[in-house]
């Protein structure tokens, strides 16, 4: 059986959802086979690793921190403003 047009979000969903019906196949329907995409493979494996990753950036907090400490921290309003421009299109 062949999947597609799945979002990323939701293979491991489908996955999951596979396997449990393969288990319930009677023996008459043996020939049935999943077979999950490489790219469905590497989606999965990379969801697991983002789980394993921190979600704060220790280094890139502690660098602004000390910025903010000694009054160095500069703030590029046209930057901000383009990136609230493109966050509205």
């Amino acid at each position: 059986m062949k999947i597609n047009n799945i979002k990323p979000g939701k293979i491991e969903q489908y996955y999951n959802q596979l396997k449990q019906n393969q288990k319930k196949t009677v023996e008459g329907s043996k020939n049935d086979q999943i077979k999950i995409s490489s790219q469905a493979k590497g989606i999965l494996t990379a969801k697991a690793e983002l789980k394993n990753r921190p979600q704060i950036r220790i280094e890139k907090v502690e660098e602004l921190k000390a910025k903010l400490e000694k009054d160095n921290y500069q703030i590029d309003s046209k930057k901000i403003a383009a990136k609230m421009l493109k966050n509205i299109k």
